[in-house]
């Protein structure tokens, strides 16, 4: 048989060829046929964990206003009507400035004249003391419930219970002197002379907590407003009623400023009161800071988290099975044996967990070692 000759120079080419088939041979025998290991599925041991469940604490997130702390209280110095309201909430007044004027519901008798009431004029008597008594009745139920959960002061409760029982001494002798009329009887009214009283500032300060409006009735001592005179801060934060059954005077409060939000300030709800002449019943509360170290600045808003105390479920996942791609979140889930990326939206942080607020495919297995050496659609070798 004639042997295959192959030129001279042809041969240095040939044994480059059959070198470049050896290393090729070699790497599919190693990796199957994925010829760059950089490209191609690879089988990784790593550890996972399902997804945990937390108790995630429950805050109530208001904006706030930082304000002065030190002030004085301007209450009521007789029961009666408000007929005048010459300031408004946030206004800055001076001292001796007249604030309210109030219309007494007491005063001297000055005549008494024996009247002989028709039956007609004794029955519009009753259904207006009636109506009043009703009324009445519906702050005093809405008191009582804020009173129970810290809502409001013990003199505010008191004072609109002081209320309610006077209406229902209206009432009671609404329907007597009805009862005398209808038997024919004649009865002696004391003519009153109705006093007043001119509420004047203090002090100078901020109109702030205004519980005052005109034509509102009050009682003697009632708080109508605070004067801030400056000094020591604190924050102020409008609550909705339904924020009352969660939020009461001692609730731990975190107030983070704009200038810096890594580093709240730690303060406490020291005072609630309700707001008049808005629509729906809503409540003025104050929060002292415990410890401000000049991160907060007076009349600069801050966000306020308040601590409910109460706490609902969450899902959560290790931190450290967490990674950013471009500043968006991601987990790497176990699924039918291989390695899948999963975006995720993150919440709060409590221990070594932290709280996904994205949904996740039901009975997830998270990858929580290894996740810097693997990558979408691994092969995994479970640990």
């Amino acid at each position: 048989m004639q042997k295959l000759q192959i030129p001279t120079k042809f041969r240095p080419a040939i044994l480059l060829i059959i070198m470049i088939l050896v290393v090729g041979l070699f790497i599919v025998s190693h990796n199957g046929f994925g010829f760059v290991q950089g490209f191609s599925p690879k089988t990784v041991s790593v550890t996972t964990a399902p997804v945990s469940m937390i108790n995630k604490p429950v805050d109530i997130i208001v904006p706030g206003s930082v304000q002065s702390r030190q002030a004085v209280i301007v209450s009521a110095e007789i029961a009666g009507k408000i007929s005048e309201l010459n300031i408004a909430e946030g206004q800055t007044v001076n001292a001796g400035q007249l604030l309210v004027h109030i219309e007494g519901s007491g005063g001297q008798t000055i005549a008494e004249s024996p009247i002989s009431p028709t039956l007609g004029q004794s029955g519009d008597s009753q259904q207006q003391a009636q109506a009043n008594y009703d009324k009445i009745l519906k702050e005093y139920e809405r008191y009582e419930k804020l009173y129970q959960v810290g809502g409001i002061a013990r003199k505010q409760f008191e004072n609109v219970a002081a209320r309610l029982q006077a209406a229902r001494q209206a009432l009671d002798s609404a329907a007597g002197t009805e009862e005398t009329a209808s038997a024919g009887s004649a009865i002696s009214t004391p003519a009153r002379q109705p006093g007043f009283a001119n509420i004047t500032a203090p002090i100078s300060g901020k109109v702030t907590g205004l519980a005052a409006a005109a034509g509102n009735t009050v009682q003697a001592g009632q708080r109508l407003m605070v004067l801030d005179t400056g000094g020591e801060l604190r924050v102020a934060i409008h609550l909705d009623q339904k924020d009352l059954y969660l939020i009461q005077t001692g609730t731990q409060a975190e107030i983070v400023g704009d200038d810096s939000p890594n580093q709240p300030v730690i303060g406490q709800v020291e005072a609630i009161y309700p707001e008049v002449g808005t629509g729906t019943p809503t409540f003025l509360a104050h929060i002292r800071l415990e410890n401000n170290n000049g991160l907060l600045k007076q009349d600069i808003p801050v966000k306020v988290h308040l601590k409910t105390g109460q706490t609902i479920p969450a899902y959560a996942v290790p931190t450290a099975a967490l990674f950013q791609d471009q500043a968006v979140n991601y987990v790497y889930l176990a699924v039918d044996g291989k390695i899948m990326r999963q975006q995720v939206d993150v919440g709060i942080t409590l221990d070594n967990l932290t709280e996904i607020t994205s949904p996740l495919p039901e009975q997830a297995v998270i990858v929580t070692s290894g996740i810097n050496n693997v990558k979408d659609g691994d092969t995994l070798s479970i640990q």
